[in-house]
């Protein structure tokens, strides 16, 4: 049985694909002998099987062991249909942790670094009629220079940090395309214009190329253009042609995407080169804007309030891997059943199904960078060149409002420390990351570093877990009298010194995580648990009417949606079971602010 038989990735979707997910031969290699001993040309020995993609520290893995393994092997062989003769073949990898190498038929078909970002591998040459084998080299070392964001690095789970994830944690598949194919696109919505510009970028130049866009609501075509792909050159390079170009659609009467209306339009990409369709790509778009003015943040030009939750994207049976599609739909219904607006997917970015029921059903994200923790150079490499992966793969969701480089100062750790909080590169990397952001997104909002310590920013986000809303407005008082002060329960400054409050909107982007004893569960929560969950909604709510009820704030995040492992002051539990009826959540959260 394969338990993740769907299309892989539903905002970028082709018809020619084959999945291989399902059963491969596994192996850890502890004694790092398998390049010396070449096991992607002689096979693996001795091998135990896995279900891909769930990671051997899973139940459903078929392994779930939580012994260290720093290098792990996989390996498996497919045959490809009889109507793909003649086509390149892709080898795609939602997502592997951390560094893989990938051979085909013992051949090196590429490698990737980074454990959140999907990559693509163009195996054509190597195949062969019949029998094809895959083999993938995955090496996960449990250090703080890699983007770990909640996975621990110690033997035991401690405080906030869980089951380690190494290896293929999301879908790996193969497509079929032509000579030629789209190798991504970026759609960019403006509604002030009524107008979707699409940038495009082939996977080479070919002459003659034509590249048609089809885009509809509800199945009525309501926009068509056909764009001949150019031969292209700069002043600087005139020996090899460029692979990308641009188009503009008029939208008229363009309905937008809120999460109140969560409009989507479906987008048809075409390659054609005379009669003949090189590739065919479905995906679909959002018109909507996201923008700050005057400390507001505001939705299509109008002021919108973030009722948001932080989800850590655990799960009991898969740890990182969602058993299903329909587990993944399961939390963003309950996440707008429970009164909320948006998420904070926390230090993990996700599935491709969960940012399609995000767009589909309506729900804000806010996408975030797992974090490293001690800054050096190795750590500055590594966030780099995954994030821009990572925002450049992500930019076309709708629901997509918000980018989080750095959490709580993760990755510059030593800002805490007073003895190193001197060090100018710190500050230097986190105002790199925000414009590094901006080069690359400049339509989305971005949190220079989300809880305290921020210095370049569109939100001032402040995390605070007083269990005392009284508390909790003393403290915010205390705030608004010295933007630098250290009020909150952290210590740290909010913003700064030497970075004025410029008018940013305000935000309390984590506070709560209230634990109730009647639960039974052992684990913690923060700071005093509640007795009963009537006591634990009290709180809550106290909480959250101490937010809205500040003029100045203008949208939260509360923590949070699920239990995860030994921390228990979720929503809901691990196994996704709310621990009071939805509605009482929703008359806390589903509530506005009175402005």
């Amino acid at each position: 049985m394969i338990l993740r038989s769907e299309y892989p990735r539903p905002n970028y979707v082709r018809e020619l694909w084959q999945t291989l997910n399902g059963q491969w031969d596994f192996v850890f290699d502890d004694d790092d002998r398998g390049m010396a001993e070449e096991w992607f040309r002689r096979g693996l020995p001795n091998p135990l099987k896995i279900t891909v993609p769930f990671c051997y520290q899973s139940p459903y893995s078929g392994i779930d062991s939580q012994d260290v393994h720093e290098t792990v092997w996989y390996q498996r062989e497919f045959e490809l249909p009889d109507e793909w003769q003649g086509k390149r073949i892709l080898l795609n990898f939602g997502a592997v942790d951390y560094h893989a190498l990938v051979w085909v038929n013992g051949h090196l078909a590429g490698e990737n670094r980074g454990g959140y970002a999907s990559f693509t591998l163009d195996i054509t040459d190597l195949l062969r009629r019949g029998a094809n084998s895959v083999t993938v080299r995955a090496v996960d070392r449990p250090v703080t220079s890699q983007p770990r964001g909640k996975q621990k690095a110690r033997y035991q789970n401690f405080g906030c940090w869980y089951t380690p994830v190494t290896g293929i944690w999301q879908s790996a598949w193969l497509e079929a395309v032509g000579s030629t194919y789209l190798d991504h696109i970026r759609m960019v919505p403006d509604i002030d214009r009524r107008l979707l510009t699409i940038d495009y970028w082939l996977s080479r130049y070919e002459p003659d190329l034509v590249l048609k866009c089809d885009i509809s609501l509800a199945g009525k075509l309501v926009a068509a253009t056909s764009v001949a792909v150019e031969e292209r050159h700069t002043l600087f390079s005139d020996i090899i042609p460029r692979r990308d170009g641009s188009l503009a659609v008029d939208i008229p009467a363009a309905e937008l995407w809120s999460p109140e209306s969560p409009t989507l339009y479906d987008v048809k990409f075409t390659l054609l080169k005379g009669e003949r369709v090189l590739d065919e790509v479905q995906t679909y778009t959002g018109m909507r804007k996201v923008h700050a003015e005057k400390g507001r943040i505001y939705l299509n030009n109008e002021p919108y309030y973030p009722r948001m939750v932080l989800d850590q994207g655990f799960w009991p049976e898969g740890v990182y891997t969602a058993p299903s599609v329909e587990a993944i739909r399961y939390d963003v219904d309950m996440t707008k059943k429970f009164g909320f607006n948006g998420a904070r997917k926390h230090q993990k970015f996700e599935d491709p199904y969960y940012y399609y029921f995000c767009d589909k059903l309506g729900l804000l994200v806010w996408g975030e960078m797992p974090a490293p923790y001690i800054y050096d150079e190795e750590v500055c490499q590594n966030i780099t060149a995954e994030w821009q992966r990572l925002v450049i793969q992500h930019y076309n969701h709708p629901s997509l409002m918000a980018w989080v480089p750095v959490n709580e100062s993760w990755g510059v750790d030593q800002l805490t420390q007073p003895q190193h909080a001197d060090d100018p590169r710190l500050v230097h990397y986190m105002v790199m990351l925000y414009h590094l952001t901006k080069s690359l997104d400049p339509t989305r909002l971005v949190v220079g570093n989300d809880g305290w310590h921020q210095a370049e920013t569109d939100i001032v986000a402040i995390h605070d877990y007083t269990q005392d809303a009284d508390d909790l407005g003393r403290k915010y008082a205390a705030f608004k009298q010295d933007r630098h002060s250290r009020a909150f329960t952290h210590g740290h400054q909010i913003l700064l010194s030497g970075y004025r409050y410029q008018g940013q909107p305000i935000m309390i982007t984590e506070y709560g995580g209230v634990k109730a004893e009647e639960q039974g569960a052992e684990g913690w929560g923060y700071g005093e648990a509640a007795k009963s969950f009537d006591e634990m909604l009290e709180r809550i709510a106290a909480l959250t009417n101490a937010i809205l009820e500040e003029e100045e704030i203008c949208g939260y995040c509360y923590t949070q949606l699920t239990d995860v492992e030994q921390e228990v002051n979720g929503l809901m539990t691990c196994d996704r079971k709310s621990k009071v009826e939805p509605e009482r959540f929703r008359a806390i959260f589903g509530v506005e602010p009175q402005r």
